[in-house]
């Protein structure tokens, strides 16, 4: 991507599918970026409905099997109607000296797992001290020396690789996925500063280990702090000078971040929160930053690759980040788990941590299990997400109109009720209807209503809402200063049963380009691509047959100069 000149990449994915009407999916609340041509363009549809039988294949426990209470936990997962895990395989912990590597913590995890039916994604980290014994002088800290990854000479990288074909021999057909290190992106996990070539040499060597034991299994490419598609875009730069990086795909299957936001909503874009990283590209602070950097992916030809999102959660005790009070969070988990459910290019979401080791242990306040192993509203409301729990009534209907928020159908004894527009709490009371301030002329906004009880958190299903009103559908958003590449979903109201163009026109309806985005055989289908629009201005996308007639449109974009 192009930077500093009037230009746009536009990740344009196109869902064509037998649906009465035409619609636009759109959102608002998309971040500026630094030192970057602006455009305004709709995001993906952020108000969809969501199956249990997709949270169910997204939500991931992140679990450490060394727990004494391994066997309830694992049982909580499965009542949780949650089937896969993520565990830890720290180099430094298995094989603290050379040839003497201790497998009994992971060989009874895997044992009690394959009971349960539960599959696993395993996480690689830490380098042990015979890997670099010169730092034991150099380095003090035994916390900071495992951080130093074993990438300085050809001898670490042939022992990482060792390690790393051990790990998936001796588990091959129990593991669904390898992760290559953590937070590479960050000086505290990646020493003595982060550097994407240097990664890029790491990734090479734990995906072609991995694959020398186990071809089934996908490598992910470590899990971000945050999103980072300038990271990022500079590792494919360096794992692109590989000469085997093409038939190696470019030595890893699936994308990994960690979105973590602090004590911010999930649905909360602060513009603030995108700046420039360490390597001078954009690092997004947002949740949906996932989109940003599934833009980079498929700027980078890789739209065929999903996203990984290894580690995310809320504390409801104050951390580094900010509390969260345990019946806010169930919300707060809710909306994370719709939005990632919502992009079809999001594989996992694992939840940091599943459950307390020991009583009131370091993670406190991040599990979703209390020692030994107590359910927090937080655990019930992934279970009701999963559908492993009924719940008992249906979910209220919020009703917005001039600037009152009502809802029908109140449960029995709410305590108080919080509205959101956006993920920003703009009102809140123990009665309804209460006002709150209506988005300015022009402007739109997601809004939901979170009711608490003694016992339960409800919250409605999100609508939007204009001026003040609730609308039904947008057409048109206008946000200056945005980051060049996003994501746009447009759906059809007719089947698609031929070729599949996307034309892009003036507003003066001069035709700038088409370009073919696949073959509709009559079902739902999902298309990705990318255009370049060098010149400022306003720009019309549809999608319509080989004879030009339209089967989608309404995503208006501008190119700001």
């Amino acid at each position: 991507m192009r930077s500093r000149v009037r230009s746009v990449l536009l990740a344009t994915a196109l869902a064509l599918g037998a649906v009465s009407g035409t619609t636009a999916g759109n959102a608002v609340g998309i971040p500026s970026a630094p030192a970057s041509t602006g455009v305004v363009l709709p995001e993906p549809q952020r108000d969809q409905p969501v199956s249990p039988a997709r949270v169910r294949d997204l939500a991931v426990a992140f679990v450490y099997p060394a727990a004494d209470n391994l066997d309830a936990s694992l049982d909580k997962m499965a009542e949780a109607g949650v089937r896969r895990a993520q565990v830890v395989a720290s180099w430094t912990g298995l094989c603290p000296r050379r040839d003497a590597c201790d497998w009994s913590v992971l060989d009874r995890y895997f044992e009690k797992a394959k009971q349960r039916g539960i599959s696993t994604a395993v996480h690689v980290n830490s380098t042990p001290d015979w890997v670099h014994p010169d730092l034991v002088a150099t380095v003090p800290d035994y916390g900071q020396r495992i951080w130093y990854p074993p990438t300085r000479n050809a001898a670490e990288l042939r022992e990482f690789s060792s390690f790393v074909q051990t790990l998936a021999a001796r588990y091959r057909n129990q593991v669904d996925s390898y992760e290559i290190w953590n937070e590479e992106n960050w000086r505290d996990f990646y020493k003595p500063v982060e550097d994407p070539a240097d990664y890029a040499k790491l990734l090479r060597t734990g995906y072609l280990a991995v694959k020398a034991k186990d071809r089934k299994a996908d490598v992910i490419f470590g899990g971000t702090t945050r999103t980072d598609p300038g990271f990022v875009r500079n590792v494919y730069t360096a794992l692109r000078k590989y000469p085997d990086a093409a038939r190696n795909d470019d030595f890893f299957d699936v994308m990994g971040a960690h979105p973590y936001t602090d004590d911010r909503h999930p649905d909360n874009h602060d513009p603030a929160k995108v700046r420039e990283n360490a390597a001078g590209g954009e690092f997004d602070d947002n949740f949906l930053g996932i989109d940003r950097l599934r833009s980079e992916m498929v700027r980078q030809g890789d739209a065929h690759k999903k996203i990984y999102l290894g580690e995310f959660s809320y504390s409801s005790v104050r951390t580094w980040m900010g509390l969260v009070p345990d019946d806010q969070r169930a919300y707060y988990l809710r909306r994370a788990y719709e939005l990632a459910a919502q992009r079809s290019y999001v594989s996992g979401l694992a939840w940091f941590v599943w459950s307390e080791v020991t009583p009131n242990d370091e993670w406190h306040g991040w599990t979703l299990l209390e020692y030994p192993n107590k359910p927090t509203r937080t655990y019930q409301a992934l279970a009701q997400l999963t559908g492993a729990v009924k719940t008992p009534d249906r979910r209220p209907v919020l009703r917005l109109a001039a600037g009152t928020a009502t809802a029908d159908q109140l449960p029995a004894g709410v305590q108080r009720a919080e509205l959101y527009l956006d993920g920003v709490q703009v009102a809140s009371g123990n009665q309804l209807p209460f006002s709150y301030p209506a988005p300015p002329n022009g402007k739109t906004a997601l809004a939901q209503l979170v009711l608490y009880t003694k016992d339960r958190t409800i919250d409605t299903a999100p609508i939007w809402t204009a001026n003040g009103q609730q609308v039904t559908q947008i057409t048109q958003l206008s946000h200056p200063q945005v980051k060049a590449t996003r994501s746009v979903d447009v759906s059809t109201g007719v089947t698609a049963h031929g070729p599949v163009l996307l034309r892009v026109t003036t507003a003066s309806g001069q035709l700038v380009s088409t370009t073919t985005l696949g073959i509709g055989r009559g079902r739902l289908e999902r298309f990705d691509t990318l255009v370049a629009l060098d010149q400022p201005g306003t720009y019309h996308l549809s999608a319509t047959d080989v004879r030009g007639r339209p089967l989608a449109g309404g995503a208006t974009l501008e190119v700001l100069p």
